[in-house]
């Protein structure tokens, strides 16, 4: 029986997500009714779509630009098994001050990180389709647009999704002076408008 390197079956791990990113970002600029809310309404077809993490993995997903060219922040996930469910972990994170994912808070702090980005000035040309700016110029035009911007999460057909307390999180919020939580929120994220759902090989 041959042998498995461990090292290359987590390499395949970490890539897997890029690939359905990849994918998605593919269906957003071609096929974009694939994706549809639980109003059965589709996402907007893009003109632009770009990674938007900070480093590798972390971060936004996608930041995309529609026909209208308003900014759209996805965050695009397969989920995890949880029993016989299927869930994406809106996870709070410590540099959003324990906010969860796709937060208000989350969605500053993300975008904040991905301008400090390197490639920021590469990353922001290809989004908006412009060359000759200088970085402070696009810097601009991304706050402007961010003014606005729209927000979705994607997810497989089936799959929940709802925050959830990390252990970092959860001992940021037992501190001294912190307010108790009963339960945890995203005031501003409308389930039934910002979660679209799609099938397809890639999404498993």
């Amino acid at each position: 029986m041959p042998m498995v390197d461990s090292s290359s079956v987590r390499q395949k791990k970490r890539k897997a997500p890029d690939l359905l990113e990849g994918y998605v970002r593919y269906c957003l600029l071609n096929n974009p009714g694939i994706f549809q809310n639980h109003s059965l309404e589709p996402l907007p077809r893009m003109v632009a779509a770009i990674p938007g993490q900070y480093n590798s993995q972390q971060g936004i997903d996608i930041l995309a630009l529609d026909e209208p060219r308003q900014l759209w922040v996805i965050e695009v996930s397969r989920g995890r098994k949880r029993g016989a469910l299927l869930v994406k972990e809106l996870a709070e994170r410590r540099y959003a001050d324990y906010k969860p994912q796709m937060s208000e808070e989350w969605r500053d702090a993300a975008a904040t990180k991905f301008l400090k980005r390197p490639d920021s000035i590469k990353m922001l040309e290809k989004l908006f389709d412009v060359s000759g700016l200088d970085l402070e110029e696009l810097e601009n035009l991304f706050d402007e647009k961010f003014k606005t911007h729209r927000k979705a999460i994607v997810v497989p057909a089936g799959c929940d999704v709802g925050p959830v307390e990390t252990t970092a999180s959860k001992e940021f919020y037992s501190r001294p002076g912190q307010t108790p939580r009963s339960k945890i929120d995203v005031p501003d994220l409308m389930f039934d408008t910002d979660i679209y759902t799609f099938n397809s090989p890639y999404a498993y």
